[in-house]
């Protein structure tokens, strides 16, 4: 899929939403969700140039879940080129960590070799299109507070792809709310936050929506940490033993697919402050392969040695994943980037407050 931009004052409202199944003229409320939800704290990028959308979203999911990338090396993993931003790539940027190189040359000086420096762990990424629209299980991704990447027309009535992230949605006056990286002329219409209204019928119309040679509409991406959960069982008072476990999920929520993307080599590491040692064993425990949508259990014993009030505990997870893209074309030219193959790792951390 691609992201073709256009520069001039267009209003770009937001779109994309999850609710229950698209009827036309609206969606009927799921009875598991709120009626309303707008996830707070996610915060607006403005893309660099009309090519740039993708880039634009991606930076607002990256600074969302943790350290905030830049749009120039985020263009050159995401492979952005004259045709924008193709579906296949946003994905993979989500994966994007320490074991591989960026493979796009948009900016030949800001190129990654091993992952970016503010985060060399990759994410947890899946997309997912199809011939019907699925809002109800967009309106679930939104209510677990997961911003949703959606590619939509730039306008409701037509016009070339344009990449959204969706926030918000609520069902009493049938709208949802998307972040938009356009900005321009929209960012004192939007007060700043780059956030549009889109009604359910606007939103239908402009997600029903793909680029030529990439398949199904209704596309979508999400990238999400592993959540690494701790507890701890046991006395905090020096001379005492406590038992530290974490739980480490691989989120892969519907409709994305969970045979996508297995980890394997997968490991967590804990990292103990002051005060408090390992009684035996390693730091690091294997933890086999986890599959997408998994949990798997790590636990250290641990002895209090001094005061660790105030102090926290640490764990880190992270297992290899393996992915391809096709081929990346560039409009009007006859140059594009290769397919290739890449391995990366994907994972998250957890802190317990002692």
């Amino acid at each position: 899929m691609t992201k073709t931009l256009r520069s001039g004052p267009v209003w770009l409202m937001a779109t994309l939403v999850i609710c229950s199944v698209f009827t036309g003229t609206g969606a009927e409320k799921s009875p598991e969700l709120p009626s309303a939800h707008l996830i707070a704290g996610v915060p607006w990028h403005e893309q660099m140039n009309g090519l740039f959308c993708g880039d634009g979203a991606l930076e607002i999911l990256y600074d969302y879940w943790g350290p905030d990338i830049e749009q120039k090396p985020i263009a050159n993993v995401a492979r952005t080129s004259s045709s924008g931003t193709w579906t296949f790539d946003m994905r993979r940027a989500g994966h994007f960590s320490y074991m591989s190189p960026a493979m796009g040359r948009f900016f030949p000086a800001e190129v990654p070799t091993a992952g970016y420096p503010e985060r060399p762990l990759g994410y947890a990424a899946f997309s997912h299109s199809s011939d019907l629209p699925w809002l109800a299980q967009l309106k679930g991704l939104i209510a677990a507070d997961v911003p949703v990447i959606v590619l939509t027309t730039f306008e409701p009535d037509g016009g070339g792809g344009h990449y959204r992230v969706v926030v918000g949605y609520n069902d009493a006056n049938s709208t949802v709310y998307l972040m938009d990286p356009w900005g321009r002329e929209q960012k004192h219409e939007t007060g700043w936050t780059g956030i549009f209204p889109w009604t359910y019928d606007q939103f239908s119309q402009s997600w029903n929506y793909s680029a030529e040679g990439e398949g199904h509409p209704h596309f979508a991406a999400v990238m999400i940490p592993w959540k690494v959960a701790l507890e701890s069982k046991g006395k905090l008072a020096p001379g005492s033993t406590i038992t530290v476990t974490a739980r480490i999920t691989y989120p892969c929520p519907p409709p994305f697919d969970n045979s996508r993307f297995p980890a394997r080599e997968c490991s967590a590491r804990i990292i103990l402050p002051d005060g408090i040692r390992l009684i035996s064993g390693s730091d690091v425990l294997a933890l086999g392969e986890i599959k997408a949508g998994s949990t798997a259990t790590a636990t250290w014993k641990a002895r209090i040695e001094g005061n660790c009030s105030g102090k926290s505990i640490r764990a880190e997870a992270k297992g290899i994943i393996s992915g391809q893209v096709p081929e990346a074309r560039w409009t009007g030219e006859t140059v594009y980037y290769p397919a290739y193959n890449y391995t990366d790792a994907i994972g998250g951390e957890g802190v317990l407050a002692l």
